[in-house]
């Protein structure tokens, strides 16, 4: 029987009476043998050969022919119960498996692996499949004959589907012509333009078919699982012969056909899709520069520039590091100098800039580049300004989401502001410093309403600076958004607690740079605060509810402080005070309607964040009442 599928001359395709052919000429045959390798043996010494070219190709013509006749019908003793030969699908597969490529292909079967020629031999003969009843399931002819009968019954139905397609299409859009063109009358329908209707060479009906052939092909292949579950009870070989006997080749065809004329379309679709997704995030990215803009022109007086924070974050080393410097106890400097080294590679990772590169560890070449930064700007209030966060930065705060209860030990205990700023340079003096540290010690203490002991809420407000990191970490997703969008959203943990430093300038916010050209600006003074709320983007409510009041109080009793000593007292600007004031009662505003609409809410807002908001609120009423003042005065 394995002849009949080895021999190319018993094949019933073109190639196998090319072979007949070709063998009538040669004296040879051609096939493969068991083993799938592809042999040449000489034909039997009585075989029928032509003794010239009209004969060779006659006899090779009748001898292919008939004997595939013979193998389908059977032997005289045997008629009608051939040995049956390969279809023309199994053939083609057969006449490949011997080139080289699908030699080295494996398929596995039982406990072992077979050569892709063995495994198509195992079809042929029945081996590979079996029915119910334990008997041979043979892939040969009959069966391939029974596929492409299935084909036929198919494609009936592929070709009504494609047909309901067309019609559908061609009626809709002829109403639509009839439509669009208000015709009313036979006689007007000379007026439709037939390439509005006519169901060839449109996008739209291209579209149609793909998604009515796919879902044919899909529909179809469900119901042919289930047709084949049912058929074959549990049984593989069963399932498979009833699956490719129930599954619709040509609904799989059309679906090809479509999605290959349908292709350029998608790729069009495809392409505007993207095109407009890169345009809206442009966009996006403009308007959130620009808001960074207009907050940095509105606030510029709370601004730092890129050269200016690049020397805060130094000032705020170099105080560090003369801190340890004057620590007597060694473990203590040798803890200090592990915070410092943290608390610089978190910044320089945040911030995307190379530690040697960034900061300025020489005080004589921070004072040099003061220097250069105020000759090249006509305010100088930067330098009050970066002397109220100096003045307010208390080192050893936790730096991530673990806490550290050995960092509670560690003070500040040098002066270096007195010991070393203020020698170093001319522009402010000790007494300026002092000025501005007592109008912070005042500003807290009418912010926490507390001016009897105005040293005690002070301190208090001082102590925030450190609690400013963890608070501001409670609400670093949103000023992410707002200052760089997705640069560091989705972070959590200490990835968070490490991005988020970089809006953290020892208790300052610092928004912008990220994703701007130009470097990281820093809103200082208490900004952050009226900087954030009134950006627009993120509201005061979902800074002030999710900070904590140590924040507010912190950040409130710097834009006090800056204002009435810095920007009133020292550079008669009152129109900056009156700003000010305007961005905190914005603030206080939106967060007292967020909390009466809470009161009133059926469902009870958690009762201790409503007791900090409203904690929050008055802190920001007295700021702003304080404000009024001073500018009214």
């Amino acid at each position: 029987m394995q002849h009949h599928l080895r021999d190319y001359a018993h094949h019933p395709t073109l190639l196998g009476l090319f072979f007949s052919i070709l063998a009538q000429f040669t004296g040879i045959g051609y096939g493969t043998d068991t083993a799938g390798n592809f042999i040449k043996p000489p034909l039997p010494a009585d075989a029928l050969v032509g003794k010239n070219v009209p004969e060779k190709i006659a006899i090779g013509t009748f001898n292919w022919l008939f004997h595939l006749i013979s193998d389908i019908d059977g032997s005289h003793a045997n008629a009608g119960k051939g040995t049956g030969i390969p279809g023309p699908i199994l053939s083609m597969l057969k006449e490949l498996s011997s080139t080289p490529f699908f030699q080295n292909i494996k398929v596995n079967y039982k406990d072992s692996e077979i050569s892709f020629s063995q495994w198509l031999s195992k079809l042929f003969n029945g081996t590979y499949f079996k029915d119910s009843d334990g008997k041979p399931v043979r892939f040969d002819f009959r069966t391939e004959m029974g596929l492409a009968t299935q084909i036929v019954e198919e494609s009936l139905f592929v070709l009504a589907n494609e047909v309901i397609v067309r019609v559908f299409y061609t009626v809709s859009r002829l109403a639509s012509e009839i439509r669009s063109k208000s015709i009313s009358s036979l006689r007007e329908l000379e007026r439709i333009d037939p390439k509005g209707f006519i169901p060839i060479k449109s996008r739209a009906l291209t579209r149609m078919c793909t998604v009515s052939s796919g879902t044919f092909v899909a529909v179809n292949s469900v119901g042919s699982v289930i047709k084949a579950g049912i058929a074959s009870r549990g049984n593989a070989g069963m399932f498979a012969k009833s699956f490719f006997l129930n599954v619709s080749y040509p609904g799989i065809g059309r679906f090809a056909i479509a999605c290959f004329f349908d292709a350029k379309y998608i790729k069009e679709d495809v392409t505007t899709a993207y095109k407009r997704a890169m345009k809206e995030h442009e966009e996006q990215k403009r308007k959130r520069e620009d808001e960074l803009q207009r907050l940095s022109a509105k606030y510029k007086f709370l601004t730092l520039s890129p050269a200016q924070t690049r020397l805060l974050y130094s000032f705020e080393f170099m105080m560090v590091a003369y801190d340890i410097l004057n620590t007597k106890k060694k473990e203590v400097a040798k803890a200090k100098a592990e915070w410092l080294s943290s608390w610089e590679a978190s910044v320089c990772e945040s911030l995307s800039v190379n530690s040697e590169e960034f900061f300025v560890r020489s005080g004589r070449q921070a004072f040099e580049l003061m220097k250069e930064i105020s000759g090249n700007v006509k305010d100088r209030s930067w330098i009050d300004l970066m002397v109220l966060e100096l003045s307010q930065f208390k080192p050893y705060f936790q730096l991530g989401e673990e806490r550290d209860k050995s960092l509670k030990k560690l003070k500040m205990k040098a002066d270096y502001l007195s010991d070393v700023f203020c020698k170093g340079q001319d522009y402010i003096a000790e007494k300026d410093v002092k000025s501005i540290r007592k109008a912070y010690s005042s500003a807290a203490g009418t912010v926490t309403g507390s001016r009897k002991r105005t040293a005690a809420a002070a301190a208090a407000t001082v102590a925030a600076t450190a609690a400013t990191a963890g608070g501001a970490l409670a609400f670093a997703p949103q000023i992410a958004v707002l200052i760089t969008g997705n640069a560091v959203a989705g972070l959590s943990g200490a990835a968070l607690t490490s991005a988020s430093l970089a809006f953290i300038g020892g208790g300052s916010l610092a928004v912008g740079g990220l994703g701007m050209a130009g470097g990281t600006a820093i809103l200082t003074g208490g900004g952050a605060l009226i900087g954030l709320a009134g950006s627009g983007v993120t509201t005061a409510v979902s800074v002030v509810v999710q900070a904590s009041e140590a924040f507010v109080q912190s950040e409130c009793s710097k834009l006090l402080a800056f204002c009435t000593e810095v920007a009133i007292r020292k550079y008669g600007r009152y129109d900056i005070a009156e700003l000010v004031h305007e961005g905190i009662a914005n603030c206080a505003t939106e967060l007292k309607s967020e909390i009466e609409a809470l009161s009133k809410a059926e469902k009870k807002p958690n009762g201790k964040l409503l007791s900090q908001m409203k904690k929050n609120l008055k802190c920001m009423e007295r700021c702003e009442k304080a404000l009024l003042k001073a500018v009214k005065k």
